[in-house]
């Protein structure tokens, strides 16, 4: 019995990597500060905050952290005339 144990073994292994598929995962963090401002208008304080951030003015970090996001997508393999695959 030992040898039908050892062959469902076998199987059940191959099914197991039969299973697997490759992905690929993006991990997004995100970073989170308020910065008040004094301006006219909406439009304004965003203007002035997103200048003063690409002048590197504010500088967000760990400190800032405010979660994480994990997405997986299936990786597509492209079908090549050479390999057949």
């Amino acid at each position: 019995m030992s040898g039908q144990k050892n062959l469902h073994d076998k199987l059940e292994a191959a099914k197991g990597k039969a299973a697997l598929r490759e992905f690929d995962v993006t991990i997004t963090e995100t970073l989170r500060m308020t910065v008040s401002v004094t301006a006219k208008n909406r439009d304004d304080a965003e203007q002035i905050v997103s200048d003063n951030w690409h002048n590197s003015d504010y500088i967000l970090d760990a400190d800032h952290f405010v979660g994480v996001e994990f997405e997986a997508a299936s990786v597509k393999r492209e079908h090549s005339r050479e390999t057949g695959r």
